[in-house]
């Protein structure tokens, strides 16, 4: 049933996946302030994130009693809780009247973190912990959102939580651009039409793994370094070993979102371009989502990779994903006739 019809359509200037893809790494510039907070791990690490407490005017109207719903978001691979994405989503939030907690995977943003192992497609218990630590000082709704990698890692938790969600204070989700498939968008990254994109993810990568080397010497083997070429051998290599994986193979098979979405019980959008150049055709759980009481797949023909740009000239998944928050936040048992109500342009 939650099937989504989608109207996003891009400026007539900006056709295809790749430079909808592309048109926001260059021209999508946004701020808005925000306080740096750390997230202890239980393992001994710490997570960076920022914190945008919500706007006074908002809280005003409010009984003096009651908090602000809480969105916390997840970027992307190479990414962090600066990039315009993430920030564009906040002040999108922030100005319906949400708090937002924007977390960064381990090793990423401002700050390292204090441990050798590194972020992954299925860190679901460093989610966790963000979550618990925020329920230790915020106790309105939380919903969350994720952005590529981390919206897998969103949908893993979710799928991992179950019913048991709500009673975590999690009452709604929305991922956009999720390779739900690791294997599948791995493959689709080696394809010859995204060798810039390939490139750029392993060169960033090797840069990661070095720096952490230096802090680490003892326990990464850099020989290896120099043959990798693409996303998946550098996962075979160090990211699937250090997470307790037998092989790439392995680590995708056990993380990708797609095994957990059957479990979920949260009303959750799964907003996912067709013409982004990272997803493979198992990114787009059609049958599963025609079938499931609260997951939302729309799947507009354009948008590209966390792209979005529209006609309008807003950055639309900003808008839709806090569309969606908002018509399902206060009925949650509703979700089923949600998408009666929730607009669909910017």
């Amino acid at each position: 049933m939650p099937l989504l019809n989608s109207r996003f359509r891009p400026p007539r200037w900006l056709p295809g996946g790749h430079l909808q893809t592309l048109y926001p790494f260059f021209f999508r510039r946004v701020a808005t302030p925000s306080e740096p907070v750390e997230v202890p791990l239980p393992d001994g690490d710490r997570l960076v994130a920022d914190w945008y407490p919500p706007r006074a005017h908002h809280n005003s109207a409010r009984e003096a009693s009651a908090q602000p719903p809480l969105l916390i978001v997840a970027h992307g691979m190479e990414g962090s809780s600066q990039r315009p994405y993430v920030v564009g989503l906040a002040a999108q939030a922030l100005a319906r009247g949400y708090a937002v907690l924007a977390w960064n995977l381990r090793g990423c943003g401002r700050a390292d973190n204090l441990l050798a192992r590194s972020y992954y497609a299925g860190c679901s218990d460093d989610l966790d912990a963000v979550i618990d630590w925020a329920r230790q000082r915020h106790t309105g709704p939380i919903s969350l959102a994720g952005f590529s990698m981390g919206g897998n890692v969103t949908l893993k938790w979710l799928g991992e939580a179950g019913d048991r969600a709500r009673a975590r204070g999690v009452v709604s989700a929305a991922v956009v651009s999720v390779p739900c498939d690791l294997l599948g968008c791995n493959q689709a990254l080696e394809e010859p039409r995204n060798f810039l994109y390939r490139r750029r993810f392993v060169r960033d990568l090797k840069g990661r793994l070095r720096a952490k080397a230096e802090r680490f010497p003892d326990e990464f083997d850099l020989a290896p370094l120099r043959r990798i070429t693409t996303v998946r051998a550098f996962d075979d290599h160090y990211t699937a070993p250090m997470h307790g994986f037998d092989s790439a193979e392995h680590y995708y098979h056990e993380c990708s979102a797609n095994r957990f979405l059957p479990a979920i019980s949260t009303p959750t959008l799964l907003l996912n371009a067709r013409n982004d150049p990272f997803l493979a055709p198992s990114c787009f759980p059609e049958a599963l989502a025609a079938e499931h009481a609260w997951l939302y797949l729309e799947a507009p023909a354009d948008g590209g990779h966390v792209g979005f740009f529209s006609r309008e000239r807003r950055w639309w998944e900003a808008d839709r994903v806090c569309a969606f928050l908002d018509a399902v936040k206060t009925e949650p048992t509703q979700a089923a006739r949600a998408s009666e109500s929730i607009p669909v342009t910017s």
